[in-house]
């Protein structure tokens, strides 16, 4: 510790202070003595007031001489210095930007607690080392990048609050977009010269496309804080597959992944459910960097539960559990009762129907129609997610019974009609399913649809069933042909509406809502009798879209897993007045902008950046309050950031010109992780607040002497 002086000269000043002295010394003059008789109580009292006053006036010396000194040094411009450590590349006066790592990976563990904590506490010292007046700011990083406190600033002290409430999430790295917004936020500040400081665990991707574009006069300084290599094991893939045969329950096939040290020996992994039922099973890696387990859960055949994968405490906590969904219906099942089988198999009631559903082998269809007759369909327990078509089937009554129970229970039934249908037997056996009574057969042009002029009126957009025609499709509707239709009653049962009309404004297919489920009526055939529907390229999506709507599994796919930072659409109410929101795994409700629905009525949902399950809520209507659970997604720790990989040195040196890589990690100290800086403060400020309490203090004597 020492001290210097920016003009030394002025030290030569300091005879001034003689000048009191001087003062001091020849200001009193010999008082003559005069005796007086009885005056020796007199005498007394003038010693002690004598004695006081040259107290005071040593004091007004001492004052006097102290404020001359003060008025010197501030000239002299006198400055304290001392040698403090810092981290390494610190330098207290050049401009300084901190990158502070907040992905995944920096909840690693260490021996004194995760690298963050480490990291965030040598951004903290780093801004104390900085000199006043030294202009600095603090990014925090993941996939995104976010400017702290009030931004570049001299006031350390608000970027340390900054700091202190900055938290490690769950994304990925991106070092290229951290060092260009730290460019960025050089440049607009007009700091040509600078050090930048990333604070990280060495984990990540390489940065790009800086090679050529970095400034030299930018320094970075590149700390790993980490220094060694993570062992990491995490559940990196859950497939969930329905059994092939009805009531065979979920097979759930787990692979687990290592990087790092691979185990010796096996690992166990559990499988939990919601309901808090866990399935524990072992993996063995065998010097393989993955190990799968087959999980066998007798579920029921419909609803989501949420569910979390799980393995022992490692180095990176984050990612030990990994939440998913088991969808009880991955594939829905659609059972199809035919009332026509024909003699060739284009003539069956259902052979479009099937094929639309299920176009055949390695398609994308998550529908899968069965065929069943009406004696299987009596023995079949069905229920909600359930759906049924019965297609030109001559009676139902002997089915009115179960249908009715099934539809109650939550399933779901679309009725088409055909030659076939006999008005009056539908009427008497299906009174409480049908949406209205039917009537008689209405034949178009000649009774065939190559000379009918009725089509089919452009279909509500705003209905979930009809949303996928928003982005194409719809004009399509309007050169559909029917040849003959099913009239029904103007009168509509309880709970019934008319969703789809002719062009000529007769229903073309009704719906009403009985107990749990719901039951759709087309008033034509699905098969080429009386339309050509089935030769349109409307078809497909119309009848997979009624059968989903139907299972109520038209919304989502409740098996969505998305990384942490990701987007996914996530579907709007039909009425922008109706509220939705999304529950985040520790209960935070985020409101949907309803208004900004794109054209098949969803909207990118972004703020995924917590791990676990989340919960899509719709109002029941308007002015509820009570939300309508939709679907279940989860999200997960980036696979990125589970295998922590680590970035090698040389690559970094050549991707970043001029980068300084200091290495070492925390729990072995080296020789750059810690560097000495010299340290100056000035005692101006001292110095003034002296003489000012000097001139104050001399005054007040002053006063007292006269």
């Amino acid at each position: 510790m020492g001290v210097e002086f920016a003009t030394p000269g002025m030290l030569a000043a300091l005879a001034v202070l003689t000048i009191p002295v001087i003062a001091h010394l020849t200001g009193y003059q010999e008082v003559r003595k005069v005796f007086f008789p009885s005056l020796r109580f007199l005498r007394a009292s003038q010693q002690k007031v004598r004695r006081r006053t040259r107290l005071e006036a040593l004091l007004l010396l001492l004052l006097r001489m102290l404020a001359l000194a003060a008025l010197v040094l501030l000239f002299a411009r006198p400055t304290v210095t001392w040698t403090a450590t810092a981290l390494a590349g610190a330098d207290p006066a050049r401009p300084s930007v901190l990158l502070l790592d907040t992905s995944a990976s920096m909840h690693s563990r260490l021996a004194d607690g995760a690298v963050f904590d480490r990291a965030r506490s040598r951004a903290i010292e780093l801004l104390q080392t900085l000199s006043s007046g030294t202009p600095a700011a603090v990014i925090a990083f993941d996939q995104t990048t976010t400017v702290l406190g009030p931004g570049f600033t001299e006031t350390h002290e608000q970027l340390v609050e900054a700091l202190d409430a900055v938290t490690v999430g769950a994304q990925g790295t991106d070092l290229s977009a951290a060092l260009a917004r730290a460019r960025t936020l050089l440049r607009d500040e007009g700091v040509g010269s600078a050090n930048v400081f990333v604070l990280s665990d060495g984990t990540g991707e390489l940065p790009a496309g800086l090679a050529d574009t970095w400034p030299a006069e930018i320094t970075v300084h590149y700390h790993d804080l980490l220094g060694h290599a993570v062992s990491n094991r995490f559940a990196d893939q859950v497939v969930v597959e329905t059994g092939q045969k009805r009531g065979e329950g979920l097979r759930v096939e787990a692979t687990v992944r290592a990087t790092g040290d691979l185990p010796k020996g096996s690992v166990p992994v559990t499988l939990a459910l919601r309901d808090g039922v866990d399935v524990v099973g072992d993996v063995a890696f065998d010097g393989k960097p993955s190990a799968s387990r087959t999980f066998s859960i007798a579920l029921p055949p419909s609803g989501t539960l949420s569910a979390t994968l799980s393995v022992p405490a490692d180095d990176l906590p984050i990612d030990d559990v990994l939440p998913f969904t088991l969808a009880g219906e991955t594939d829905l099942e659609v059972l199809l009762v035919s009332g026509d089988g024909g003699t060739h198999p284009r003539d069956d009631e259902v052979y479009y129907l099937a094929r639309a559903l299920q176009p055949g082998a390695g398609s994308l269809s998550r529908v899968r129609p069965r065929v069943v007759s009406a004696e299987e369909l009596r023995r079949i327990d069905g229920g909600s997610g359930d759906v049924v078509i019965l297609a030109n089937v001559s009676d139902p009554g002997p089915l009115a019974a179960e249908l009715e129970a099934f539809v109650q229970r939550g399933g779901g039934l679309l009725i088409s009609v055909g030659p076939r249908v006999d008005p009056d037997t539908y009427n008497d056996a299906l009174a409480g399913l049908l949406p209205s009574l039917l009537t008689e057969v209405k034949a178009r042009g000649k009774g065939t649809f190559e000379r009918s002029p009725v089509g089919l009126a452009v279909p509500p957009l705003d209905k979930d069933a009809f949303r996928v025609f928003r982005t194409g499709g719809a004009s399509v509707f309007a050169s559909v042909r029917f040849g003959k239709v099913m009239g029904v009653d103007p009168r509509l049962a309880d709970d019934a509406e008319v969703v789809l009309r002719y062009s000529d404004a007769l229903p073309a297919l009704l719906e009403r809502q009985v107990g749990s489920g719901r039951v759709l009526l087309f008033t034509s055939t699905l098969d080429d009798d009386w339309t050509d529907l089935p030769l349109r390229s409307i078809f497909v999506p119309l009848v997979h879209q009624l059968a989903r709507s139907l299972s109520d599994s038209l919304l989502l796919d409740g098996a969505a897993l998305v990384e942490a930072g990701g987007t996914l659409p996530l579907p709007l109410p039909p009425d922008p007045r109706v509220p939705a929101w999304v529950v985040a795994p520790d209960g935070t409700e985020i409101q949907l902008e309803t208004g900004a629905a794109d054209a098949e009525g969803r909207v990118r949902f972004g703020e995924t950046d917590q791990v676990g399950h989340y919960q899509l809520f719709w109002a029941a209507d308007r002015g509820a309050t009570e939300g309508v659970l939709r679907t279940v997604f989860s999200v997960r720790v980036p696979v990125q950031e589970s295998l922590v990989r680590r970035l090698d040195r040389a690559d970094l040196l050549a991707a970043v010109p001029g980068l300084v890589h200091h290495s070492g990690g925390l729990d072995a100290a080296t020789e750059d992780e810690e560097a000495k800086v010299v340290r100056r403060a000035s005692m101006g400020p001292a110095l003034l607040a002296l003489l000012a309490l000097m001139l104050v203090g001399e005054g007040v004597l002053t006063g007292r002497r006269a």
